[in-house]
């Protein structure tokens, strides 16, 4: 959990194309029932994942609360002229994303494996392990080695606009960057979790219609066409999934998936 929380703060400045995180503050609300080495052991997480980005935990707060709370806040210093906004979408633009989705279904089958384990009497719970371990691999995985492919090959001009996939879910973010463009979206396919598609549908989650909230989800990269092979090369040469998914068209904030069904179960995430 404190690598979850961890990745999912730092993810909002790599999300701006901010390469080093210079401050990392957590925050954490605990039961007063709660062991004694459970902050301990989040922290322990936090600065575990944080040595990976090469940066640590500077300091923080922490607070009883009836229920655990994990977080933070994170800055980062960059220049200007190596700000990536959200908005600046062109037509033709080639659309990845560098992870699969399906978090928050998956994660509800974890959740109900251990209380009412009969609901999921339609799987295989195997699959549904591993599928888990797809989930906390997404979620535990930093976007910094996007960032460093952007710097190290010299691509801020051949990225026009780009978020991390959150709270809004993969239509919600695409929908922020379509804002004011006067330009549309074509959607192919939607890389997600294996088994996530039946159990957004089971559990009630809006995957197929691209609204299921993500935690510490992946980017979405609007790529021009002429830089998209090279850029896709730089990932592959770096070993970073990636997953080609639409491009940007001309209809006006339009977001048309070109299947009733754009989910794309991947096999693995590495």
């Amino acid at each position: 959990m404190g690598k979850i929380a961890a990745c999912n703060v730092t993810n909002d400045l790599f999300a701006l194309n901010a390469l080093n995180v210079s401050n990392f503050s957590a925050f954490i609300g605990v039961p007063t029932d709660i062991p004694k080495d459970f902050p301990v052991k989040i922290i322990d997480g936090m600065r575990d994942f944080l040595k990976d980005i090469e940066s640590d935990v500077h300091g923080g707060h922490t607070i009883y609360n009836p229920w655990p709370l994990f977080g933070g806040s994170a800055s980062a210093i960059l220049k200007n002229s190596e700000i990536i906004q959200k908005r600046g979408i062109k037509e033709s633009d080639r659309l990845i994303m560098t992870k699969p989705l399906g978090v928050q279904p998956i994660m509800a089958a974890y959740r109900v494996l251990k209380s009412e384990i009969s609901l999921l009497d339609d799987y295989n719970l195997d699959d549904i392990r591993k599928s888990i371990d797809i989930g906390v691999k997404c979620m535990t995985t930093s976007n910094r080695n996007v960032v460093k492919v952007i710097h190290e090959g010299n691509f801020f001009s051949s990225i026009h606009a780009m978020t991390d996939i959150t709270g809004f879910g993969f239509a919600g973010h695409l929908g922020e960057m379509l804002e004011d463009s006067n330009l549309g979206a074509d959607i192919t396919k939607i890389p997600v979790i294996p088994n996530t598609d039946s159990l957004a549908e089971y559990f009630g989650y809006r995957l197929r219609e691209g609204f299921s909230p993500e935690i510490a989800g992946p980017m979405l990269i609007s790529v021009d066409p002429q830089e998209f092979d090279d850029f896709i090369h730089a990932l592959d040469d770096n070993n970073i999934w990636w997953f080609d998914v639409g491009k940007i068209s001309n209809k006006h904030q339009s977001i048309k998936f070109q299947k009733e069904n754009p989910l794309f179960e991947v096999a693995e995430f590495k």
